[in-house]
């Protein structure tokens, strides 16, 4: 059970890295209009979901292999 959780844990670490490395390819698209000439704020919010999955991915994965059985 202890080799499984700590497999888990760094496959969600490399997930989380593929996922922001993707991002910063332009793999993934802002849910953001085309119109946003003036201001980059609406496409950073459309960014926020995607780079939360990617965070979220990474922190499970540390605390995969942090809080394991001793």
């Amino acid at each position: 059970m202890k080799s499984i959780r700590l497999f888990a844990g760094w496959l969600c670490i490399v997930l989380g890295f593929a996922v922001m490395i993707l991002i910063s390819f332009g793999v993934f698209d802002p849910i953001a209009p085309a119109e946003t000439g003036t201001s980059i704020v609406p496409v950073l919010i459309g960014m926020l979901p995607s780079v939360t999955f990617g965070i979220a991915l990474f922190a499970i994965g540390v605390w995969l292999i942090s809080s394991r059985k001793r």
